[in-house]
């Protein structure tokens, strides 16, 4: 979910865009939706889906994300930026969950598991484990694309939606039990052996998902994955923002930590500034356009960034 470019002259983001975007959303949810409906060979219980069901579902998500993906590309060309090294961390993520889905939606066809498969169970461990890894990769793309989900509330229920899903794959299944033959909490996980492998990725995926409720992880995870050589133009519109005090960004003039404009700081390798520049400045602005203090009477446009950076790409 790359933060939308528009034409330099302004004009708003197009439907196609927007379809993209919730292509993507609903691509995310059917992942944890996946996770968190057991499935049964042929689906025996209602509370359960088939096998067959399971795959189609599968095949459902990885289409729902090449469109998502595709659809950014055809409605805006700069989108490109963010399939080069210089694209934000947070990308790259997006990249490897595409990478991850690309092989477990595929790899769940009956003729691929009996190629490289020959234990259900086996197989069944490594598939269930790649999924509880695409999870926290998917929860740092969306989080930190913050175009859906953002503001505290958002946040805290996607973090809280993906830690059940990830709970859910610790599944038992139903084992005679008597007086002289206790069945202990492994035994009992449905991965029989890998049951421990299985457990311990789920409870790694849950802490690195929940670390991202913190505003820190996110914020850093808005940084180019590798240094631009020639830093994208801005030009930033001073005048649409007399109603912001300015020292909100600013904050030289008062604390007296630098002079001159943001870069010659936010661009330097202080020790002491852990986010570079265009996390931070990502940060200021989408803490207006998404989430404004109640004393603005309305927030910026929260599509399009053609306003602050102007059209370098050709």
């Amino acid at each position: 979910m790359p933060a939308p470019n528009t034409a330099s002259s302004g004009a708003s983001i197009g439907p196609g865009w927007e379809i993209a975007q919730a292509l993507g959303l609903v691509a995310v949810i059917g992942c944890l939706l996946l996770l968190l409906i057991p499935v049964r060979p042929r689906a025996l219980s209602a509370h359960s889906l088939s096998l067959r069901r399971h795959e189609w579902i599968g095949w459902a998500v990885l289409a729902a994300t090449l469109a998502h993906v595709m659809g950014l590309i055809i409605d805006d060309r700069r989108v490109v930026e963010h399939l080069r090294p210089t694209a934000p961390i947070y990308e790259w993520a997006g990249i490897l969950a595409l990478l991850l889905l690309l092989v477990l939606v595929p790899a769940s066809t009956a003729a691929v598991r009996r190629l490289f498969w020959a234990n259900h169970r086996r197989f069944q461990a490594v598939h269930v484990g790649t999924a509880c890894a695409l999870v926290p990769v998917l929860a740092v793309h969306v989080l930190t694309a913050d175009h859906f989900v953002h503001g505290w509330f958002r946040v805290t229920g996607f973090v809280a939606t993906s830690i059940v899903a990830l709970a859910a794959m610790l599944r038992g299944r139903p084992l005679p039990e008597t007086p002289l033959q206790r069945v202990g909490l492994i035994a009992r996980m449905v991965f029989g052996r890998h049951s421990r492998k299985v457990l311990a990725i789920v409870g790694v995926s849950s802490l690195a998902t929940l670390a991202l409720l913190r505003a820190s992880p996110a914020i850093t995870l808005r940084e180019p994955f590798a240094a631009r050589a020639v830093p994208l133009r801005v030009d930033f519109p001073h005048d649409k923002h007399r109603a912001v005090e300015c020292v909100e960004c600013h904050h030289n003039f008062v604390d007296r930590t630098g002079s001159g404009s943001c870069y010659s700081c936010h661009r330097s390798a202080r020790a002491d500034l852990k986010v570079g520049a265009e996390a931070r400045f990502h940060d200021f602005c989408l803490h207006c356009h998404r989430d404004p203090r109640p004393a603005f009477e309305r927030h910026g446009p929260v599509t399009g960034c053609s306003t602050c950076h102007a059209d370098s790409v050709r």
